[in-house]
Protein backbone atom coordinates (compact mmCIF):
# COMPACT_ATOMS: atom_id res chain seq x y z
CA UNK A 1 0.00 0.00 0.00
CA UNK A 2 2.68 2.72 0.56
CA UNK A 3 4.71 1.64 -2.48
CA UNK A 4 1.14 2.65 -4.49
CA UNK A 5 0.46 5.76 -2.31
CA UNK A 6 4.09 6.31 -3.03
CA UNK A 7 3.68 6.24 -6.92
CA UNK A 8 0.70 8.06 -6.82
CA UNK A 9 2.25 10.79 -5.44
CA UNK A 10 5.23 11.08 -7.46
CA UNK A 11 2.73 10.87 -11.08
CA UNK A 12 0.72 13.97 -9.20
CA UNK A 13 4.10 15.90 -8.77
CA UNK A 14 5.22 15.09 -11.95
CA UNK A 15 2.21 16.99 -13.30
CA UNK A 16 2.29 19.82 -11.68
CA UNK A 17 3.54 22.68 -14.01
CA UNK A 18 5.25 24.00 -11.04
CA UNK A 19 7.22 20.83 -10.56
CA UNK A 20 7.71 20.42 -14.08
CA UNK A 21 9.51 23.91 -14.63
CA UNK A 22 11.32 23.35 -11.38
CA UNK A 23 12.75 20.10 -12.54
CA UNK A 24 13.42 21.04 -16.11
CA UNK A 25 15.52 24.06 -14.59
CA UNK A 26 17.99 22.21 -12.53
CA UNK A 27 20.61 20.80 -15.18
CA UNK A 28 21.02 24.32 -16.57
CA UNK A 29 21.57 25.42 -12.85
CA UNK A 30 24.51 23.25 -12.20
CA UNK A 31 26.44 25.62 -14.74
CA UNK A 32 25.99 28.49 -12.67
CA UNK A 33 29.42 29.51 -10.70
CA UNK A 34 31.57 28.33 -13.89
CA UNK A 35 33.17 28.88 -17.45
CA UNK A 36 31.79 27.42 -20.37
CA UNK A 37 34.08 26.94 -23.31
CA UNK A 38 31.34 26.97 -26.43
CA UNK A 39 31.82 26.49 -30.32
CA UNK A 40 28.86 27.98 -31.86
CA UNK A 41 28.66 26.25 -35.69
CA UNK A 42 25.64 27.82 -37.98
CA UNK A 43 24.70 26.15 -41.21
CA UNK A 44 22.28 27.51 -43.91
CA UNK A 45 20.89 26.05 -46.89
CA UNK A 46 23.52 26.40 -49.95
CA UNK A 47 26.06 28.66 -47.99
CA UNK A 48 29.26 26.76 -45.73
CA UNK A 49 28.98 26.54 -42.21
CA UNK A 50 30.84 28.35 -39.86
CA UNK A 51 31.85 28.29 -36.78
CA UNK A 52 33.22 30.35 -33.90
CA UNK A 53 34.51 29.56 -30.19
CA UNK A 54 33.82 31.96 -27.34
CA UNK A 55 33.78 31.88 -23.42
CA UNK A 56 30.47 31.70 -21.42
CA UNK A 57 31.60 33.24 -18.19
CA UNK A 58 28.49 32.48 -15.12
CA UNK A 59 28.18 33.95 -11.93
CA UNK A 60 24.30 34.03 -10.48
CA UNK A 61 21.16 33.68 -12.69
CA UNK A 62 21.87 37.19 -13.61
CA UNK A 63 25.45 38.10 -14.32
CA UNK A 64 26.92 36.49 -17.62
CA UNK A 65 29.92 37.65 -19.50
CA UNK A 66 30.34 36.19 -23.53
CA UNK A 67 34.23 36.55 -24.43
CA UNK A 68 34.49 36.08 -28.25
CA UNK A 69 37.89 33.80 -29.10
CA UNK A 70 37.27 33.10 -32.82
CA UNK A 71 39.34 35.56 -35.22
CA UNK A 72 36.60 37.75 -36.99
CA UNK A 73 35.14 38.91 -32.93
CA UNK A 74 38.20 38.15 -30.99
CA UNK A 75 38.49 40.82 -27.84
CA UNK A 76 34.63 41.33 -27.94
CA UNK A 77 33.06 41.04 -24.81
CA UNK A 78 29.23 40.80 -24.19
CA UNK A 79 28.36 41.92 -20.47
CA UNK A 80 25.00 41.05 -18.54
CA UNK A 81 24.17 42.03 -15.17
CA UNK A 82 20.50 41.98 -14.01
CA UNK A 83 18.34 43.73 -16.70
CA UNK A 84 21.13 45.96 -18.32
CA UNK A 85 23.61 44.61 -20.66
CA UNK A 86 26.75 45.82 -22.98
CA UNK A 87 28.87 45.62 -25.58
CA UNK A 88 32.85 45.89 -25.68
CA UNK A 89 34.48 46.54 -28.85
CA UNK A 90 38.49 46.33 -28.38
CA UNK A 91 39.70 49.58 -28.83
CA UNK A 92 36.82 51.21 -27.61
CA UNK A 93 36.63 54.26 -24.53
CA UNK A 94 32.97 52.87 -23.79
CA UNK A 95 30.62 50.31 -22.78
CA UNK A 96 27.79 50.28 -25.68
CA UNK A 97 24.62 49.67 -23.71
CA UNK A 98 22.60 46.73 -25.56
CA UNK A 99 18.93 47.26 -25.87
CA UNK A 100 16.71 44.05 -24.78
CA UNK A 101 15.68 44.08 -28.47
CA UNK A 102 19.10 43.80 -30.00
CA UNK A 103 19.59 41.25 -27.32
CA UNK A 104 17.59 38.66 -29.40
CA UNK A 105 19.94 38.71 -32.52
CA UNK A 106 23.12 36.44 -33.17
CA UNK A 107 25.41 35.84 -30.37
CA UNK A 108 24.40 38.20 -27.63
CA UNK A 109 21.11 35.93 -27.93
CA UNK A 110 23.04 32.83 -26.57
CA UNK A 111 22.89 35.00 -22.87
CA UNK A 112 19.27 35.80 -22.64
CA UNK A 113 19.25 31.92 -23.35
CA UNK A 114 21.29 31.16 -20.71
CA UNK A 115 19.15 33.51 -18.27
CA UNK A 116 15.56 32.14 -18.83
CA UNK A 117 15.13 30.70 -15.49
CA UNK A 118 11.20 28.49 -15.86
CA UNK A 119 10.59 28.28 -12.62
CA UNK A 120 11.48 31.49 -11.04
CA UNK A 121 9.89 33.54 -13.80
CA UNK A 122 7.32 31.84 -15.67
CA UNK A 123 3.82 30.12 -14.77
CA UNK A 124 3.11 26.89 -16.66
CA UNK A 125 0.07 25.50 -18.19
CA UNK A 126 0.17 21.80 -18.75
CA UNK A 127 -1.77 20.41 -21.74
CA UNK A 128 -3.65 17.54 -21.40
CA UNK A 129 -2.25 14.12 -23.04
CA UNK A 130 1.81 13.74 -24.62
CA UNK A 131 3.12 14.73 -27.16
CA UNK A 132 6.61 13.41 -29.15
CA UNK A 133 9.63 14.95 -28.77
CA UNK A 134 13.61 14.67 -28.98
CA UNK A 135 15.28 12.18 -30.89
CA UNK A 136 15.08 9.23 -30.65
CA UNK A 137 11.10 10.37 -30.39
CA UNK A 138 9.90 9.77 -27.10
CA UNK A 139 6.45 11.42 -24.93
CA UNK A 140 6.71 14.42 -23.30
CA UNK A 141 4.19 16.28 -21.34
CA UNK A 142 3.63 20.06 -22.90
CA UNK A 143 3.50 23.29 -20.80
CA UNK A 144 2.36 26.64 -22.16
CA UNK A 145 4.21 29.22 -20.44
CA UNK A 146 3.56 32.67 -19.17
CA UNK A 147 5.95 35.21 -17.93
CA UNK A 148 4.69 36.33 -14.32
CA UNK A 149 7.57 39.24 -14.27
CA UNK A 150 8.72 41.92 -16.31
CA UNK A 151 12.07 40.99 -16.67
CA UNK A 152 11.90 37.74 -18.47
CA UNK A 153 13.53 37.36 -21.66
CA UNK A 154 10.86 36.21 -23.02
CA UNK A 155 6.96 36.82 -22.65
CA UNK A 156 5.65 33.51 -23.79
CA UNK A 157 6.62 30.03 -24.90
CA UNK A 158 5.63 26.60 -25.17
CA UNK A 159 8.06 23.59 -23.74
CA UNK A 160 8.61 19.70 -24.04
CA UNK A 161 9.10 17.98 -21.18
CA UNK A 162 10.00 14.36 -21.15
CA UNK A 163 9.46 11.55 -17.95
CA UNK A 164 12.93 12.14 -16.89
CA UNK A 165 11.85 15.96 -16.47
CA UNK A 166 14.38 17.10 -18.85
CA UNK A 167 13.62 20.20 -21.47
CA UNK A 168 13.86 18.53 -24.68
CA UNK A 169 12.51 21.51 -27.39
CA UNK A 170 10.69 25.07 -26.44
CA UNK A 171 9.89 27.81 -28.70
CA UNK A 172 10.22 31.18 -27.02
CA UNK A 173 7.65 34.36 -28.27
CA UNK A 174 8.09 37.83 -27.51
CA UNK A 175 5.35 39.67 -26.11
CA UNK A 176 3.16 40.86 -29.30
CA UNK A 177 3.24 37.04 -29.36
CA UNK A 178 5.60 36.27 -32.01
CA UNK A 179 7.77 33.40 -32.29
CA UNK A 180 11.45 34.43 -31.56
CA UNK A 181 12.82 31.09 -30.88
CA UNK A 182 13.09 27.52 -31.55
CA UNK A 183 15.57 25.47 -28.97
CA UNK A 184 16.15 21.73 -28.61
CA UNK A 185 18.36 20.54 -25.65
CA UNK A 186 20.82 17.73 -25.69
CA UNK A 187 22.54 15.98 -22.44
CA UNK A 188 24.88 14.43 -21.10
CA UNK A 189 25.47 12.49 -17.99
CA UNK A 190 28.06 13.14 -15.27
CA UNK A 191 29.66 10.27 -13.68
CA UNK A 192 27.60 10.13 -10.67
CA UNK A 193 24.39 9.72 -13.26
CA UNK A 194 23.28 13.56 -13.18
CA UNK A 195 22.20 15.05 -16.40
CA UNK A 196 24.30 17.90 -17.45
CA UNK A 197 23.41 19.99 -21.00
CA UNK A 198 25.53 19.37 -23.29
CA UNK A 199 24.65 21.67 -26.50
CA UNK A 200 21.34 22.95 -28.10
CA UNK A 201 20.34 23.94 -31.54
CA UNK A 202 18.53 27.31 -31.96
CA UNK A 203 16.55 28.23 -34.89
CA UNK A 204 15.80 32.28 -35.07
CA UNK A 205 12.16 32.80 -36.13
CA UNK A 206 12.42 36.03 -36.03
CA UNK A 207 14.89 36.02 -39.55
CA UNK A 208 12.84 36.04 -42.74
CA UNK A 209 13.78 32.42 -44.03
CA UNK A 210 14.12 30.55 -40.75
CA UNK A 211 16.22 27.93 -42.60
CA UNK A 212 19.24 28.69 -40.36
CA UNK A 213 20.56 26.27 -37.82
CA UNK A 214 23.09 27.88 -35.09
CA UNK A 215 24.29 24.65 -33.46
CA UNK A 216 26.08 24.87 -29.61
CA UNK A 217 28.41 22.75 -28.26
CA UNK A 218 29.75 22.73 -24.56
CA UNK A 219 33.05 21.94 -25.32
CA UNK A 220 34.41 21.91 -21.57
CA UNK A 221 33.37 23.07 -18.22
CA UNK A 222 35.12 24.78 -15.37
CA UNK A 223 33.46 25.77 -12.01
CA UNK A 224 34.73 28.60 -10.65
CA UNK A 225 33.50 31.39 -8.22
CA UNK A 226 33.99 34.44 -10.21
CA UNK A 227 33.92 37.70 -8.69
CA UNK A 228 31.43 40.80 -9.12
CA UNK A 229 34.59 43.00 -10.93
CA UNK A 230 33.86 39.85 -13.63
CA UNK A 231 30.42 41.39 -14.60
CA UNK A 232 31.53 45.05 -14.27
CA UNK A 233 31.39 46.20 -17.57
CA UNK A 234 34.11 49.64 -16.55
CA UNK A 235 36.53 46.99 -15.45
CA UNK A 236 35.78 44.49 -18.61
CA UNK A 237 37.12 47.68 -20.45
CA UNK A 238 40.18 47.36 -19.02
CA UNK A 239 41.31 44.28 -19.76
Amino acid sequence: MFEVLLLATTLAANLDPAALLQTADAPRQAFLHSIVRVRATTTEPGQPAHSGEFDLYLGNEDQQLVVFRDKHNKGRKFVMQGDKAWLIVPGSAHAIAVTPGQRMFGAMSYTDIARVRLARDYTGRLRPGMAPCGEPAQPCRVLDITASVKTAPYASGTLWIDGEGLLRKAVFALASGKPAKEITYRYTETPDGKPVPSGLTLVDLLLPDKTARTNLEYLRRQPAELPASTFDPTRQLKR
